[in-house]
């Protein structure tokens, strides 16, 4: 059950932030696109386990122009060889800048986060740059990097605005 749920906290994360991607000449009437992304963190912590340096996350929010706020969510890892507690788990209020690339379907992005670990008292920022591909209207995929609570992370993932 566990690694069905990082499955879909992954796919989830991905598509939220390619989703954030969307040009603002593609967006509706109002100007404003919502959109759901999952991704995967990956650090460099040395000599550590794969599943001690990386975490799955989702992101659900919303684009105006080329301005996205989201609300994120994730795991701390994705070590489950100890018992689970909630102080594993974290949210984080992101938002992004958007520059497109060029007439293509890219953009590059920056982005700064504010966060902490549900039930401590531990606060934590992330700041970071990425790009962005949108290969349908919906659709998009995304990697970044970023320094997330200290330590560097590259973050593939998918994303989908509706």
């Amino acid at each position: 059950m566990k690694k069905i749920l990082i499955a879909v906290i992954a796919l989830a994360f991905s598509t939220v932030s390619m989703a954030q991607a969307v040009d603002s000449t593609e967006t509706k009437s109002n100007g404003v696109d919502f959109y759901v992304a999952a991704g995967l963190s990956i650090g460099n912590s040395g000599a550590s386990t794969f599943s001690a340096t990386s975490y799955p996350s989702i992101e659900f929010g919303f684009m105006k122009g080329n301005w996205a706020l989201g609300l994120v969510a994730g795991r701390g890892s994705n070590d489950f060889s100890s018992a689970d507690h909630i102080s594993n788990y974290w949210w984080s209020i992101k938002n992004a800048a958007y520059f497109p690339i060029g007439k293509s379907d890219m953009d590059a992005y920056a982005l700064f986060a504010v966060g902490n670990y549900i039930s401590t008292k531990t606060v934590f920022i992330e700041y970071g740059v990425g790009f962005s591909y949108m290969p349908t209207d919906h659709l998009g995929l995304f990697i970044q990097g970023s320094n997330w609570d200290g330590i560097w992370y590259i973050t593939p993932g998918l994303s989908y605005s509706f």
